[in-house]
């Protein structure tokens, strides 16, 4: 955009000596101004140094262009004009600090052409930009606006853009709403960056209403997965988590949610919303292929997904799994708990003993009860003695461990009360 302005501004001299009069008129007549006129010695350099330019001859250009400088009786125009061609120059050569001190001298002139004063004051002002000298550049932006008419969008972009990087978020909203406003009236595409520019403001400023409002326009005009991940993450913040969800379930099914963690996010959200199923068929898929994660995490969230909806026999692969990736037995006592609650006493067994055998549970008196509990279905009477003596030890399950072996005593005292009943029949 900058080097757009500044090859208008360099390329003045090819219409002529009318230059002036043709600028003025650009401008529909905004302001009447005397301005002196070139004269054919000034312009004939001037007009070798555009040939120069041509043939991006930077010296020869240079050269024509101090031919006029060493001139003593140069008028305000062609001081003017010939600053202009210096600062094309040096911005050519990239010399940005030259090209912004030759524009300076430019609007240093007095009785400038409008249009002239207008694009140059409008260049230094994105330069200064460019060189991040943001209040320079702010003040010369609002020099710009005093000078015109009917400003096209893009100069109110320009201003909310120094705001921003001036951290000035408040101040930059209205110019972009501006720029929108006048896009809509002239019958301009509002650029999808501007909404962009805007959401950052008001992010910045914890506006997140306003934050929702202008990503939802975002969504609405350039679905993407970035704003759709956004707005998912604002309702929840907002608390509003069924529109999260919904989001989030329509990301994943336009296939944008590329990495495990967001499928695993959206199994969450799904069992929040308890809608297990769902979640765990996601969840199943993604450690199938690979596409998540294969940790204890994961695993574990899977089969509880399994779990709570009802699905128990599909919870033990899952926990199965889990269990192997601990660094300790917790998982394999719970792995034990789902065998007892599905009758498998001898699964329950194996996995109690392993939980044990792995430590680092918090309550070894509890998978002591249980590996109890799995040995007395089986009648594996002095096993599950040896269970509930130990779970015994502590206080918090004395009681029921208790308990159990004085169920234990009976049933042998019982069962034995019967084989020798069998015996004297016999």
């Amino acid at each position: 955009m900058i080097a757009a302005h500044l090859l208008l501004a360099g390329g003045v001299l090819v219409t002529g000596f009318d230059a002036a009069a043709q600028e003025e008129q650009s401008q529909g007549e905004q302001e009447t101004r005397k301005t002196p006129a070139m004269r054919e010695k000034v312009y004939q350099p001037l007009a070798e140094a555009q040939e120069c330019a041509d043939m991006e001859d930077w010296a020869c250009a240079q050269e024509q262009l101090e031919r006029v400088r060493r001139m003593t009786d140069l008028n305000s125009y062609e001081l003017a004009q010939m600053w202009n061609f210096y600062a094309f120059v040096r911005f050519s050569q990239d010399d940005f600090d030259g090209a912004i001190e030759a524009y300076e001298n430019v609007i240093a002139q007095p009785e400038l052409p409008l249009g002239l004063e207008t694009s140059t004051v409008y260049a230094l002002a994105q330069m200064y930009v460019q060189q991040e000298r943001y209040q320079e550049g702010l003040d010369m932006l609002n020099r710009w606006f005093e000078l015109s008419e009917n400003p096209a969008p893009e100069p109110y972009v320009l201003k909310a853009q120094i705001h921003y990087q001036m951290q000035q978020y408040e101040e930059g909203i209205e110019p972009i709403q501006t720029a929108m406003e006048i896009a809509q009236r002239q019958n301009k595409e509002i650029e999808e960056g501007w909404y962009q520019l805007l959401n950052v403001f008001y992010f910045e400023l914890e506006n997140y209403p306003k934050v929702i409002e202008t990503l939802t326009i975002l969504v609405e005009n350039w679905p993407k997965k970035d704003y759709l991940v956004q707005l998912a993450g604002m309702y929840g913040q907002e608390g509003q988590e069924m529109r999260q969800l919904a989001l989030y379930e329509a990301a994943y099914e336009a296939d944008w949610l590329t990495r495990g963690q967001e499928v695993v996010n959206l199994a969450q959200m799904l069992l929040q919303a308890e809608i297990p199923y769902k979640a765990a068929v996601l969840l199943e898929r993604g450690l199938e292929d690979g596409s998540i994660e294969s940790s204890e995490q994961n695993w574990r969230l899977l089969s509880q997904a399994w779990q709570l909806a009802q699905e128990d026999e599909k919870a033990i692969p899952a926990l199965t799994r889990a269990a192997e990736l601990a660094e300790d037995g917790e998982l394999n006592v719970r792995l034990a708990q789902s065998h007892a609650n599905l009758a498998n006493w001898e699964d329950c067994i194996e996995a109690s003993r392993t939980g044990l055998q792995r430590g680092g549970l918090s309550r070894p008196d509890q998978a002591n009860l249980l590996l109890g509990n799995c040995l007395a279905e089986l009648k594996r009477y002095e096993e599950a003695r040896a269970a509930f003596q130990a779970a015994a030890r502590d206080e918090r399950s004395r009681s029921g461990a208790e308990q159990w072996l004085q169920y234990i005593q009976s049933e042998q005292e019982r069962e034995e009360q019967i084989r020798q009943a069998m015996n004297r029949g016999a």
